[in-house]
């Protein structure tokens, strides 16, 4: 079979969804010997596979045009079997001939509104229920996804497979201990929306928790647009000489992860939950949120907090740093074998199996 992959948005600056398509596209084309695969985006400034591209405008209205329409044509010119859109979208106009496949990660401009323009917000609604009509399997990434998608579009729950991503092996092929980026006792967080991620929140705790007065807060991933208004919060709080601040990491985060004294990550909401994994993965203890998909993805819900109540966060923290050295060990170790269940070799598999399931 050709199956066709709207990887378009490959092209952008990376985060989470560039991150899956590139690690479950890489392993298909390792595990898949039978299929071929074509990859259709607006340039070719990077590249997972067979690429064909149709040069559009810049900016929102480029975006518009080559995934609801401009994508179709590259599609027919290859006469492909299979159709994949992995970021939430596929054309408005479906051919009779192909079967579509559609990932959705989140519907948080449904949840949390506020977080995304009015424009934003509209386009999401319309082009999200087009898509999850014309596709033929809607693929999750989590039960609380999938119950969202069921709840605010009314789709069939028979038609929705949840197939939970997998975070990159290097999180789990690093045994040894890198070398530290910060030199003082820290506890760490990554985000790229400090407000949606609920780090704010974290740093009102850090001003009154008198057991994180001999603690660094490193936060990572933060974009240059929202680091003003982080800073801002910094200073009126006073914690200018306790907050250190990155921008977008690769493989150092793996040594934020390991010499963290614990990863914290209170989101009001999230489709799946990468740094969670990924922090429980290189063996750094967890702090996260009771809701949506972060239940899903932790293992032992003593560790889960309202996100609402900075006082559940601040006796959460204490708690995490009274334990003993074997109740922590004990906490590593049982988050360490849950993570394992989360690996790209896992998702393309069942993706794989997603595909063969629509062969004509």
């Amino acid at each position: 079979m050709k199956i066709g992959v709207n990887s378009r948005i490959y092209q952008e600056k990376s985060g989470g969804i560039q991150r899956y398509i590139e690690r479950l596209y890489m392993k298909c084309l390792e595990l898949d010997g039978e299929n071929q695969y074509i990859f259709f985006q607006s340039n070719n400034l990077k590249k997972i596979g067979d690429t064909r591209v149709f040069n559009t405008f810049r900016g929102s209205l480029g975006v518009l045009l080559f995934d609801n329409f401009l994508v179709n044509k590259l599609a027919n010119n290859e006469q492909i079997d299979i159709f994949h859109g992995p970021a939430s979208i596929l054309p408005i106009f479906k051919k009779k001939s192909v079967r579509y496949v559609v990932t959705i990660h989140d519907l948080y401009f449904m949840i949390s509104p506020d977080y995304g323009g009015f424009l934003f917000n509209l386009y999401n609604k319309i082009n999200g229920k087009i898509s999850l009509i014309n596709a033929d399997i809607i693929v999750a990434d989590s039960q609380s996804t999938k119950k969202d998608i069921v709840k605010f579009y009314k789709i069939p729950e028979d038609k929705i497979k949840v197939i939970y991503p997998g975070i990159n092996d290097i999180y789990f092929n690093s045994s040894e201990r890198r070398r530290r980026l910060v030199q003082e006792k820290y506890f760490f967080s990554i985000t790229t929306h400090p407000k949606r991620k609920n780090i704010l929140s974290v740093l009102e705790v850090m001003n009154k928790n008198q057991k994180l007065k001999s603690l660094k807060y490193v936060i990572a991933g933060i974009t240059l647009n929202q680091q003003k208004e982080l800073e801002i919060k910094i200073k009126n709080l006073g914690l200018e000489d306790r907050v250190v601040l990155f921008g977008h990491l690769n493989e150092e985060l793996i040594s934020l992860y390991q010499n963290a004294e614990f990863f914290i990550f209170p989101s009001f909401y999230e489709g799946f939950g990468f740094p969670v994994i990924e922090a429980m993965a290189s063996k750094c203890p967890v702090i996260t949120s009771n809701n949506s998909s972060l239940i899903e993805v932790t293992p032992d819900h003593r560790w889960l907090v309202d996100p609402h109540d900075v006082n559940d966060i601040s006796n959460k923290i204490n708690q995490i740093l009274d334990l003993s050295f074997k109740e922590r060990q004990n906490l590593i170790d049982k988050n360490y074998r849950f993570a394992q269940k989360f690996t790209v070799e896992k998702t393309a598999k069942e993706m794989l199996n997603i595909f063969k399931s629509l062969k004509v």
